[in-house]
């Protein structure tokens, strides 16, 4: 008997320590903001925005954040300065500068928001704009962490205890898809003067067929054993639910890297190099940011 309670105090002491080293880097590495317990008809928003020419990304984005905060009962969760676009089938060509991931007590006071005169003209501002809903599960976001931990677990047991080391991917080996990144590494590297402690990519997604889908899960479960190695990933997921404009995407996934130097060097190394190319989604959008809140 004493055996199984010292086991299950062990559990808890580990999955506490999980929970708390992650809340610890949403906190204070991504200053992410989302609340860990909120009403069930809590609504995500997500809004991507393009500067004018000559736009300050700071400035721009700190007066939209005042028309969010002065609506009263919207939480701005996270905002970041977006480094590049992968950009999507269904919305084309984009330029985004900038993210900015919001929770409204329901959709029905997103809309009331998104009408009203202060925050409309607060995104006038703005070239372009596009908005995207997400409806959040509390529980399964809660589990991220814990689901996380028994990947890297299952990976132990495996014999899998060391991470594998992220060596530079020979030019012969290296895929036209990753070519196509390579190509924006220049952009994403321009940002580390404004945070290298934390990358976090928006994915909008879109499932392709039953075959895609299981090459989709593949990349998938390679990338997450990484990250439950090495302390990162999915911070946000959920449904996506359209809210203007005519694209459909399913899913929004919103995940953390340890900053840009370490993206960079990942998606040029034969670990990544040997796995994109099992990554096959329907349709995407894909930006990646670094966190500004704190300068707003």
């Amino acid at each position: 008997m004493r055996v199984v309670a010292v086991t299950l105090l062990l559990i808890v002491a580990v999955m506490s320590w999980q929970h708390m080293r992650y809340l610890a880097a949403r906190r204070n590495v991504v200053q992410d903001r989302q609340p860990l317990l909120y009403p069930s008809t809590s609504f995500h928003v997500i809004t991507y925005l393009e500067l004018p020419e000559g736009g300050n990304v700071i400035d721009a984005v700190r007066e939209l954040a005042r028309a969010i905060r002065a609506s009263g009962s919207a939480t701005l969760v996270y905002a970041g300065q977006a480094a590049f676009v992968m950009e999507s089938k269904q919305i084309g060509p984009a330029a985004w500068d900038a993210v900015v991931l919001v929770q409204y007590p329901s959709r029905q006071s997103y809309e009331a928001a998104a009408a009203s005169d202060p925050l409309r003209a607060a995104l006038a501002g703005f070239a372009r704009t596009y908005s995207h809903g997400m409806q959040r599960p509390r529980w399964l976001n809660l589990a991220i962490p814990q689901g996380l931990l028994a990947l890297r677990l299952v990976d132990v047991i495996r014999g899998h205890w060391n991470v594998e080391p992220l060596t530079p991917a020979p030019t012969g080996e290296r895929s036209d898809r990753v070519a196509e990144l390579d190509r924006r590494i220049a952009e994403l590297l321009a940002l580390r003067s404004v945070d290298d402690a934390a990358l976090v990519v928006f994915n909008l997604t879109r499932p392709g067929t039953p075959l895609q889908q299981a090459a989709d899960r593949s990349y998938g479960l390679k990338m997450l054993a990484r990250m439950a190695a090495l302390a990162h990933g999915p911070m946000h997921l959920g449904r996506a639910v359209a809210v203007e404009g005519d694209a459909r995407f399913a899913n929004v996934a919103i995940v953390y890297y340890p900053g840009v130097s370490y993206f960079a060097e990942l998606a040029a190394s034969r670990f990544f190099q040997g796995i994109i190319g099992d990554k096959q989604p329907g349709d995407t959008m894909a930006v990646p940011t670094v966190p500004i809140l704190d300068r707003l």
